[in-house]
């Protein structure tokens, strides 16, 4: 299990993330929205991605986050995708593998 999420805030086309232990990412909305896990965006029986990225802008932003339970957050997006439950585990390692901001 990764640190408590402690701060996620939207920034223009990118969402910020800070977790307990001190890692700070920045996270492109069109990353996310390359990451979703919903059955639309990733086939439920054989786990091939489904989603075309050249159907996805390059610049794009979120319309609303919704916490579901303390485990993960809904996302919905500007493209009027919101079917994507993100994990924190999920949200963790997108933010690993992202743009790491300071304090």
């Amino acid at each position: 299990m990764s640190a408590p999420l402690t701060g996620l805030k939207k920034d223009g086309d990118h969402l910020l993330l800070r977790w307990q232990d001190g890692l700070a990412a920045r996270i492109s909305v069109r990353q996310l929205r390359l990451a979703c896990p919903c059955a639309f965006c990733v086939n439920e029986v054989t786990g091939e991605r489904m989603l075309d990225p050249s159907s996805i802008p390059a610049s794009m932003s979120l319309k609303d986050m919704q916490p579901v339970g303390h485990y993960a957050y809904r996302i919905l997006f500007e493209d009027g995708h919101d079917t994507g439950l993100f994990t924190l585990e999920a949200l963790r390692g997108l933010g690993e593998g992202a743009q790491e901001v300071g304090p």
